[in-house]
């Protein structure tokens, strides 16, 4: 066969790279997960050093999937992950969901993000309605809503990301319940002063 010691080369070189795609993407969903627990505890001190370190191994992520782009699909979920994570932290910082550039991957990776932060918002919502916080688990229940709608109007034709706008109105029922039971035990005067 001619050329076999470069092509031979060739497939040691593409396996190295879904390796380090693999690998990086790992890397990439651990600090992710570190820095959605360090938002929901309130630990910006940590949050904010697992944030620096998402941006390094998401440029490492992006730089590789630009060189072997037919290796995307071993790095999605990747994305999907950091955008998750970094919608998470600015929202809970800023009080805004931040933009598609502001996050820096693709269109899919960012409304999956987008669509799995539904469910950390509602965790989080959760743990200030256990403190008496009902005025955060409402502003995110109102955010939940408005991305539901959004993500309705993109009338996605893929079953997946179908699926997962079920999540979001999911989510949204799930903390609406949790927001009703924390409310039944609220005192209302039963007539005005």
């Amino acid at each position: 066969m001619p050329n076999r010691d470069e092509i031979k080369a060739k497939l040691r070189e593409y396996e190295d790279a879904r390796d380090r795609i693999i690998n990086t993407g790992i890397r990439l969903n651990r600090l992710s997960k570190s820095t959605i627990y360090s938002v929901i505890r309130g630990d910006w001190d940590s949050a904010d050093r697992y944030l620096e370190d998402m941006r390094r191994e998401l440029q490492d992520l992006m730089n590789l999937v630009r060189q072997y782009p037919f290796y995307y699909d071993k790095a999605a979920v990747s994305l999907q992950e950091y955008a998750e994570a970094y919608i998470m932290y600015v929202y809970n910082r800023d009080g805004r969901i931040p933009t598609l550039s502001e996050v820096g991957v693709d269109e899919v990776a960012y409304l999956n993000g987008l669509m799995e932060f539904t469910g950390e918002l509602s965790r989080k919502a959760t743990e200030e309605l256990i403190k008496d916080n009902l005025d955060y688990a409402l502003k995110a229940k109102e955010v939940m809503e408005e991305i539901y709608l959004d993500m309705l109007y993109m009338e996605f034709k893929d079953f997946e990301m179908r699926k997962k706008v079920d999540y979001v109105a999911n989510n949204i029922n799930w903390l609406n319940e949790k927001i009703f039971y924390k409310t039944l035990n609220r005192k209302v005067p039963l007539s005005p002063s």
